[in-house]
């Protein structure tokens, strides 16, 4: 495979706010430009090495990233980094909005391995880490 895809997955009834929509885009187009998950580039710019809040300068360089990217950044859980099991190629992201952080990459993740290419994909998280889901 050599395509790249951004998908977002978002509720289609014309009810819902406009703000999931865009912001399950902006997970996954996290996941492309980063070549990791929505999460782990939250955590890298959001939290310390231990967990602790960081300065405003670490601080400041996630927001001008997102400012560059014209807002298309989401530095927070639900995106997804799809890839090619066999040669770990980054084939597309998956970016799901709406619920809780964890509930959205727990979506996300589902809908890949529930699709008829699973066998032949890897996600970045390979597991979700949603603890309202009762499987």
């Amino acid at each position: 495979m050599n395509f790249e895809v951004c998908i977002s997955l978002t509720n289609l009834l014309s009810r819902q706010p406009t703000a999931y929509a865009k912001i399950s885009h902006a997970k996954a187009t996290t996941c492309v430009s980063t070549k990791s998950s929505s999460r782990a580039y939250g955590e890298k710019y959001l939290k310390g090495p231990n967990g602790e809040e960081v300065g405003p300068s670490v601080f400041a360089r996630v927001i001008n990233q997102i400012s560059i990217m014209n807002g298309d950044m989401a530095a927070f859980q639900g995106g997804i980094l799809v890839k090619e099991a066999s040669t770990g190629e980054v084939v597309g992201a998956v970016g799901v909005s709406g619920a809780a952080g964890d509930e959205d990459e727990y979506c996300a993740l589902a809908g890949v391995k529930r699709c008829t290419m699973a066998n032949a994909l890897e996600t970045v998280p390979s597991k979700h880490s949603c603890k309202t889901v009762k499987e």
